[in-house]
């Protein structure tokens, strides 16, 4: 989806943000668009609010969208089957992982763009969800995924952070909208860090 690319666009590479599960049952999707999505974290659906909510934790109110493209939206992949999902409301970090944050969990900092307050890059799924996991832990948590080699199991009865579902995150980065673009059907280079050459017509 090219609301996906320009979210990543925006996180100069991969957008690891975290979500907090605890005392909340996990998200419904009229669609089992529950698989994690590649690119970033997010938290289960809300019956209470979290106990020790991370500051910069939001509350992304559920809700049912269409999810995928129109056949003659520009640039669409044979997979953005457009179908209608409901997504129930989860706790989304407001911003993408720092590179400070992931150090002091992780150890190391992989990223090309360096800086303590940019987020973290080169990181991937796997790395993310090991992330998700040494965070909980360090706070405490009870681990969301179990992690064998390349194969990775989710635990929804687990309080600790995890990555956004597919539907999740794109119900997230589409904000209400129905454009390409969340902010637009044609972002200008000046409004997002990238390549403002694209076949997108206002």
């Amino acid at each position: 989806m090219k609301r996906i690319l320009i979210s990543l666009l925006l996180a100069s590479g991969m957008a690891l943000a975290l979500a907090a599960c605890g005392g909340q049952t996990p998200p419904t999707s009229s669609e089992q668009d529950n698989t994690p999505a590649a690119d970033t974290s997010s938290a289960s659906t809300p019956t209470t609010e979290p106990m020790d909510l991370p500051e910069d934790f939001v509350l992304i109110a559920g809700g049912t969208f269409q999810m995928g493209s129109p056949e003659d939206e520009a640039w669409r992949s044979d997979d953005e089957t457009l179908h209608t999902v409901t997504v129930s409301g989860f706790y989304m970090s407001a911003c993408e992982v720092s590179q400070a944050e992931y150090a002091a969990v992780m150890g190391e900092n992989p990223s090309s763009f360096s800086g303590d307050d940019l987020p973290v890059e080169h990181v991937s799924w796997l790395d993310a969800a090991a992330y998700s996991n040494a965070r909980s832990q360090a706070e405490g948590l009870t681990p969301v995924y179990t992690i064998d080699g390349q194969t990775v199991s989710w635990d929804r009865s687990a309080n600790g952070y995890r990555l956004p579902t597919e539907a999740e995150w794109e119900y997230a980065c589409r904000a209400g909208t129905t454009t390409p673009f969340y902010l637009a059907a044609s972002p200008s280079a000046e409004e997002a860090n990238y390549y403002g050459h694209y076949p997108y017509l206002i």
